[in-house]
């Protein structure tokens, strides 16, 4: 259905939005782990949710491992953490 198609690309872009947030939210986090007050994760781990950030904007069709990370070892609640679970959530109901 063509009438679709604008609703898929706002749905899209506000994706892309959230996920720009997200990824300034890990640059702060890994910054405050070299300035030595980091509360969330690892450097690796957080530089890992980057990069997983940056594919699923990429692609549709991949699927990061931060949420099952996040799940299994992060204080249940975590800021961070939750706004990790939420983009995942957006991002699944992309495809």
């Amino acid at each position: 259905m063509v009438h679709n198609e604008p609703r898929r690309l706002n749905k899209t872009l506000n994706f892309i939005k959230e996920a720009e947030k997200v990824k300034i939210k890990l640059e702060c986090e890994i910054k405050a782990h070299k300035l030595g007050q980091g509360k969330e994760g690892t450097i690796s781990q957080l530089e890992n949710f980057y990069k997983d950030i940056e594919l699923m904007i990429e692609s549709k069709s991949h699927i990061p491992s931060y949420p099952r990370v996040i799940t299994d070892t992060w204080d249940f609640n975590s800021e961070l953490g939750i706004k990790l679970l939420d983009l995942y959530e957006f991002y699944k109901k992309l495809g």
